[in-house]
């Protein structure tokens, strides 16, 4: 058993669970073969992830494979302890993400980048959070293929090019769910921003992103449906002008 906790899990729609993690998010998708995932934590995360599946009612020998929004360790870091034990799972990113999941180097800010801005109390502490989840760990995931739209197929997920926050970043729109999962290039909150703010669609702290002008204008280009599933914050819908978490 896991001894982290979740922050929130709630099911958004038939087959479609989102969880909000300790420090970053995933999705439980049941697809026609089985059982996908929609990133998958921290290193720390991976027994959290496995039981979130067994919560969202399937059995483990179902799991198929992991869509990747984005090679942050955050987002990639629980697929080596899933795939420990479920070798069969395939990961699937965009071929500009690829080498970003295959690590161990990866476009993400450093420590040292961070710099002066742990000055900062929120950074600081979002910054403790992610060592503990085991952010220093040396992460690979050398078995990630590039993705083709073969392997959509007949299949309740389309991929969106989410370029900027990384390279090869990628949202996954889900149609019959009225939703879609954002990674970083959409996020609702994030720990490194007041916890005073509303949850609502919004761009991730800079330092996060590798070209914030490119970021924005691809986040500004995707469609946005009635439900957000983000990598950072609570789900948040629709409700008239606003929006609000799901399942508040």
């Amino acid at each position: 058993m896991s001894s982290r906790e979740p922050r929130s899990v709630v099911s958004v729609a038939p087959g479609v669970v989102f969880v909000e993690g300790p420090v970053s998010n995933w999705v439980v998708l049941a697809e026609e073969d089985g059982v996908a995932l929609i990133d998958a934590g921290y290193p720390a995360d991976s027994d959290l992830v496995l039981e979130t599946v067994r919560w969202a009612g399937h059995d483990l020998a179902d799991l198929r494979r992991v869509y990747v929004t984005h090679g942050h360790v955050d987002h990639v870091g629980g697929i080596p302890g899933i795939l420990e034990r479920h070798p069969h799972v395939e990961v699937l990113a965009h071929a500009d993400e690829v080498s970003n999941v295959r690590g161990p180097s990866r476009q993400q800010v450093t420590t040292a980048e961070i710099g002066g801005r742990l000055a900062s109390p929120r950074v600081l502490r979002w910054l403790a959070r992610a060592i503990r989840s085991d952010a220093l760990r040396p992460t690979t995931v050398p078995s990630v293929r590039a993705f083709t739209g073969a392997d959509f197929e007949g299949r309740a997920i389309t991929p969106f090019p989410a370029t900027g926050h990384t390279d090869g970043s990628t949202a996954y729109l889900l149609p019959a769910a009225d939703a879609i999962v954002t990674g970083d290039a959409v996020v609702s909150r994030h720990d490194t921003q007041p916890a005073s703010w509303t949850p609502r669609p919004r761009m991730i702290t800079p330092f996060f992103t590798a070209d914030l002008g490119v970021a924005l204008e691809s986040a500004r280009a995707l469609p946005i449906p009635e439900i957000v599933l983000p990598g950072h914050g609570p789900a948040v819908h629709r409700v008239g002008r606003e929006w609000v978490p799901v399942g508040s």
